[in-house]
């Protein structure tokens, strides 16, 4: 084995609640990926945008895949591309829009690697009407030491592939993804924003009109209390017909990584800050209901608008995500009012979308409502999340991995339904248990 590609150095997630040092490679060629490291445990790490710490892990060799970003091919009369697992979703997009195509399910920033989203198994605006990445990935390769390459799809090795989509990167190093693409309908969209007083009442328009919507979302102001908690706004897009001349993006994308998210010392949300950006962000899309956009700022917002990440500084923010059933959401929503109104912690933002998803690993499964929770974090906090862990155990809502980085083993064990049988297929895949990460390792695989 050669150290000369082997380095240390410093991880942090993405969300500023895990940093460590370990041992880091960057292939770029095939045979980086095959050298002999013996029983070292490994994981490979994307763009490095998940919240929790999925790519990277004491003790772990991280096997940074953003050299693999190569398309490796083309159909175009099943519309179908085949790109290395390291290939940024922008640059993706890029290429597939130059040929009026497109790619239904986008997380929300351009540098997110198509190896992340299958191993996380990313939904986009609109899961309960594309569902989930898996649901869109034609075949895998991934290399395993023991097993070499392997080929997966819905027919061939699906037991694997099923691992391996929203399997966090412990069945191997995904090199190569095939997508399923869509014809491009146009290069706007038409985004309409409608006011709402509470969160029960966008569950209810979500429910309406998420069948009808190319994509859909609420924000809604985390500062409030009382009568007027959950008042937001539901985001609703649709493509317009044929392409727009007169389209103008006004803002230029923006890179931010997780340590450059970092950069501000201390953090410029606190109470006031918060309040004040919430009652602007109401107002002015009040004031504009219906905004005709690039399809690009709809598709990858925060790459447009990096300030709200950022603003957490150094110490970061803490985000919780939960897949709840439609049949408890109204329990759900008002127990969490009441726990919200009783510690009053730093509540930023709440957001909700519909989900359906059908992967039995790690991901999220079933149908329901996403609720989305960001915190500015304080001392008081991690006593305050573990009441909304017991909030989900009680009402049988999931856990979204990718969105927590502090979620312990016997919370996710309660909360996930496929987490025993994905333990069991995978100690049978890898008894050695080779890729490991962080958060692997916080949860008990």
């Amino acid at each position: 084995m050669s150290e000369k590609l082997i380095k240390e150095s410093t991880f942090i997630s993405f969300d500023g609640a895990v940093e460590l040092c370990t041992s880091h490679q960057r292939p770029d060629r095939y045979r980086h990926l095959e050298m002999d490291f013996g029983s070292r445990h490994r994981i490979a790490r994307g763009g490095g945008y998940s919240f929790s710490a999925a790519g990277f892990g004491e003790k772990t060799l991280v096997q940074e895949m953003n050299n693999f970003d190569r398309f490796l091919d083309f159909d175009p009369s099943l519309k179908t591309v085949k790109v290395e697992a390291g290939m940024p979703l922008g640059k993706l997009m890029d290429w597939a829009m130059q040929r009026g195509l497109y790619f239904p399910v986008l997380p929300g920033y351009p540098e997110i690697t198509v190896g992340g989203c299958v191993a996380v198994d990313a939904h986009g605006k609109n899961p309960w009407k594309d569902g989930t990445f898996s649901e869109w990935v034609a075949e895998i390769n991934v290399f395993h030491p023991t097993h070499g390459y392997i080929r997966l799809s819905p027919n061939e090795n699906a037991e694997t592939f099923g691992l391996t989509c929203g399997g966090f990167g412990m069945t191997g190093i995904i090199v190569d993804v095939t997508l399923q693409l869509v014809e491009l309908p146009s290069n706007a969209f038409e985004v309409k924003k409608i006011p709402v007083a509470s969160l029960n009442e966008a569950m209810q328009k979500l429910a309406e009109y998420s069948d009808k919507a190319d994509f859909i979302y609420s924000w809604h102001d985390g500062t409030r209390r009382g009568k007027t908690f959950g008042a937001g706004i539901i985001f609703m897009g649709r493509w317009l017909q044929g392409n727009q001349t007169d389209i103008r993006v006004s803002l230029k994308k923006k890179t931010m990584t997780a340590r450059s998210r970092a950069g501000i010392l201390f953090s410029l949300w606190n109470n006031a800050t918060v309040t004040a950006a919430n009652r602007l962000f109401m107002v002015m899309n009040k004031l504009n209901p219906v905004e005709i956009t690039d399809v690009n700022k709809a598709t990858f917002p925060f790459a447009y608008n990096t300030l709200y990440h950022r603003f957490y500084g150094r110490k970061g923010f803490s985000e919780i995500q939960v897949l709840v059933g439609q049949h408890v959401a109204e329990t759900f929503i008002q127990k969490l009012q009441d726990l919200i109104d009783q510690h009053n912690q730093p509540l930023v933002m709440i957001s909700l979308k519909m989900f359906r998803g059908k992967q039995t690993s790690l991901s999220m499964s079933g149908e329901g409502y996403l609720v989305a929770l960001n915190f500015n974090r304080n001392s008081r906090l991690p006593s305050f999340l573990k009441l909304l862990d017991q909030l989900a155990i009680e009402t049988g809502a999931q856990s979204n991995l990718s969105k927590d980085s502090r979620v312990p083993a016997d919370v996710v064990s309660q909360t996930l339904p496929s987490y025993a049988r994905f333990k069991s297929r995978l100690q049978a895949f890898d008894p050695l248990r080779m890729y490991r990460s962080e958060l692997s390792t916080r949860i008990g695989l």
